[in-house]
């Protein structure tokens, strides 16, 4: 019995020990950034609550073992930000405040402020 006890205790410090690990490293990280950049796209959507939410794509540069490169890069705007993003024109330069996250290696943006 008391090997049994001493079992299950065991189980439940590996199982304990592997949830504190995998919420640890799985947290995205939040930082606010400026961001200034063309902007490629500009799409007005609806979220499944039928609210509103614009996606701007801008061009970011990168650079990998001396190449340099440029992708598009989701810029998300939701809420009362919404009535400026959505007056963004594909070819203009994006000066913003954004949250910027980074999950599984990606960097996301949310729009916080536009600055005119």
């Amino acid at each position: 019995m008391a090997r049994k006890v001493n079992t299950m205790k065991a189980v439940l410090f590996v199982v304990v020990a592997m949830a504190i690990m995998l919420t640890v490293t799985t947290q995205i990280y939040a930082k606010d950034v400026m961001l200034e950049s063309k902007i490629q796209n500009v799409t007005v959507n609806l979220d499944k609550n039928g609210n509103e939410y614009v996606r701007v794509i801008i061009e970011k540069q990168k650079e990998l073992n001396g190449v340099a490169y440029t992708i598009g890069v989701p810029v998300m705007a939701f809420g009362d930000i919404v009535n400026q993003a959505r007056n963004l024109i594909e070819g203009d330069s994006l000066k913003a405040i954004c949250s910027a996250g980074e999950y599984k290696g990606r960097t996301s943006y949310t729009l916080l402020a536009i600055i005119e």
